[in-house]
């Protein structure tokens, strides 16, 4: 017999992932960690903290990961108004 509050939900990891998909959470936290800076590359780790029917969901990443400085897009903006420059 379930009660009066019904049953609980069982989460899965297909669960979290149809949640996280179909956007039935009320929160969402999205957190980057920079663990490290190496001579061309970063060190980060990502986390997401959502709330689904009054309950809350952590997901993080079980190991870091490694991204090339090459990737990304560096700006210089100054007194950040507005871009100045790119950097290359």
């Amino acid at each position: 017999m379930a009660g009066f509050l019904g049953t609980k939900e069982v989460l899965t990891r297909e669960r979290v992932k149809e949640i996280l998909r179909q956007k039935e959470y009320s929160y969402l936290e999205e957190k980057v960690s920079l663990l490290e800076v190496r001579d061309d590359s970063f060190l980060v780790k990502l986390s997401f903290l959502i709330e689904h029917r009054k309950r809350m969901i952590a997901i993080e990443e079980k190991e870091p990961i490694v991204l090339a400085l090459k990737d990304f897009k560096i700006e210089d903006w100054g007194d950040g108004i507005r871009k100045v420059a790119d950097i290359d």
